[in-house]
């Protein structure tokens, strides 16, 4: 539960579950990015609580924009919205090269083993 009250109430909520839906890094689980977003939160909600009048509207308005990228960012909407051709994804010039590269990743991962990729 939050000590905020009003407006700022619903949009410490929403962005709280923002960052709640925010995927676990596989490759590198002791660093990780919820728990920077929930701090950068933390800070932006106290200085917000602090603002009286104008000032609050206009800084309220920034943070709920960004509460707004992040649950597109969340959502996948812009990978659904654009996507991404096969040239790019499986290039002439280096037939193979990303599949192999999110097969290393997945291997470090379930391996466990500390190797150029996963860094804990």
């Amino acid at each position: 539960m939050s000590r905020y009250t009003g407006k700022l109430s619903d949009l410490y909520q929403s962005y709280a579950r923002v960052i709640g839906q925010w995927p676990a890094d596989k490759l590198r689980p002791t660093h990780c990015y919820k728990g920077v977003l929930r701090a950068q939160m933390k800070a932006k909600f106290d200085r917000l609580d602090a603002l009286h009048g104008e000032e609050l509207s206009r800084e309220a308005g920034l943070v709920q924009r960004e509460q707004e990228a992040l649950s597109n960012l969340v959502s996948n909407k812009y990978r659904s919205q654009y996507k991404v051709s096969k040239a790019l994804v499986d290039p002439v010039s280096h037939k193979g090269y990303y599949a192999k590269l999110l097969e290393s990743i997945d291997s470090a991962v379930k391996s466990n083993k500390k190797t150029s990729l996963r860094v804990d």
